[in-house]
């Protein structure tokens, strides 16, 4: 009965416990996404001699995003994050003539994409209370065809998101909307994006050291 009663004490403590932040301490993190589309879409287009049907298949966007980062006082810190992600499927494109069946024909074509990149992030942390804050999160970031690096774009940005620390070194990440610039490296197109409702974030960071 004592060793279950330390236990359920020993329990407490933890999930009581105070966030740890400051300066000099450190946290490691990132986010991991993944989407899969197996049945994907299909878009029909009409000309005079007959249809094409185009169909994506198989899609998926992987994209993983690791993060270091350190406290430069008890409220500002730096984050570095490397990432790499993912884009592939299947295009199937089928044309039927209306007029000589002997044309129809389909074509198949696997495809992917690979990007790298580094985004530097400076986040401000705002505790509400000893396990709830935020942090408005401001970062810049340039990514690349791994295979094309000319081909790629410049990324400015930043977005408000919610920490909640369920142990003192444990803090789980919910980000919400954001406002970003992005300028495309080949085209030198720009587009500026906000988002408030259709945009959300979720990541975990580890944090030790500490003054």
């Amino acid at each position: 009965m004592k060793k279950t009663l330390l236990f359920i004490f020993s329990v407490f403590l933890v999930s009581t416990a105070s966030a740890q932040i400051g300066k000099g301490q450190k946290y490691f993190g990132g986010s991991l996404y993944v989407n899969y589309d197996r049945d994907g879409n299909t878009t029909n287009y009409t000309f005079p001699t007959g249809t094409t049907v185009y169909t994506q298949r198989n899609l998926l966007n992987l994209n993983i995003s690791p993060e270091f980062g350190f406290f430069l006082n008890n409220h500002w810190a730096l984050g570095i994050q490397p990432g790499y992600s993912r884009i592939s499927g299947t295009e199937i494109s089928s044309f039927y003539s209306d007029t000589n069946t002997t044309q129809n024909f389909t074509t198949t074509h696997d495809y992917h994409t690979d990007y790298v990149g580094l985004t530097v992030n400076l986040r401000y942390y705002w505790m509400l209370s000893d396990k709830v804050g935020i942090f408005p999160q401001f970062g810049v970031s340039s990514s690349h065809v791994l295979n094309d690096f000319t081909n790629g774009g410049l990324s400015i940005g930043g977005g408000p998101n919610l920490v909640f620390f369920p142990t003192q070194k444990l803090g789980v990440n919910m980000g919400f909307g954001n406002a970003s610039y992005n300028y495309n490296y080949r085209s030198g197109n720009t587009v500026l994006n906000l988002s408030l409702s259709n945009t959300f974030t979720f990541g975990l960071n580890y944090y030790w050291g500490g003054k």
